[in-house]
């Protein structure tokens, strides 16, 4: 349980091709937890389109993130270029460490995964992908959202909204 005098730090990983809904969703509810301060967070400051040409822009880069209370890893084809990226995979998994929840929205878990986030958590991704969710070491769970400790998986699209609910 969080105690209502302390204040949050939610952040959110933003790429080059990312969803925007897997973004976008999840903001409109974290955005609006009392005491709590909502940034997203780029390798770069330089804006990024999304995987249909929306233009998103960071708040800050990822080494100016403070440690993070709840890290978002949203999803998106963008991911694909992500998967060996020493820096955005090393922010992840630092960022993790100290947070009291991480919570991936589609591929997104991918990027959890290749960071060594999913080895014997159960975990769900896009219907598409969920068959490589053991490659990480994951149990995969063919559901919209999966709950496995601290972390909090989302199927994709829309089913962020409820993992973020």
């Amino acid at each position: 349980m969080i105690a209502h005098d302390v204040h949050l730090r939610i952040g959110s990983l933003l790429f080059e091709g990312v969803d925007q809904i897997d973004l976008t969703g999840p903001f409109e509810v974290l955005s609006r937890i009392p005491n709590s301060t909502y940034r997203i967070y780029a390798k770069t400051m330089e804006p990024v389109r999304d995987l249909k040409g929306l233009r998103l822009t960071p708040d800050a880069t990822l080494a100016e993130a403070p440690p993070l209370d709840v890290l978002h890893v949203p999803g998106g084809f963008g991911q694909e270029a992500l998967m060996e990226d020493a820096e955005v995979l090393g922010w992840i998994r630092q960022q993790a460490a100290g947070a009291c929840r991480i919570f991936s929205v589609c591929t997104g878990a991918l990027l959890c995964g290749a960071a060594g986030l999913l080895k014997g958590r159960r975990a769900t991704t896009h219907w598409a992908s969920l068959h490589l969710l053991p490659y990480f070491g994951a149990t995969p769970v063919n559901e919209r959202v999966v709950i496995d400790g601290s972390f909090v998986f989302a199927a994709g699209v829309t089913a962020g909204i409820d993992g973020a609910l």
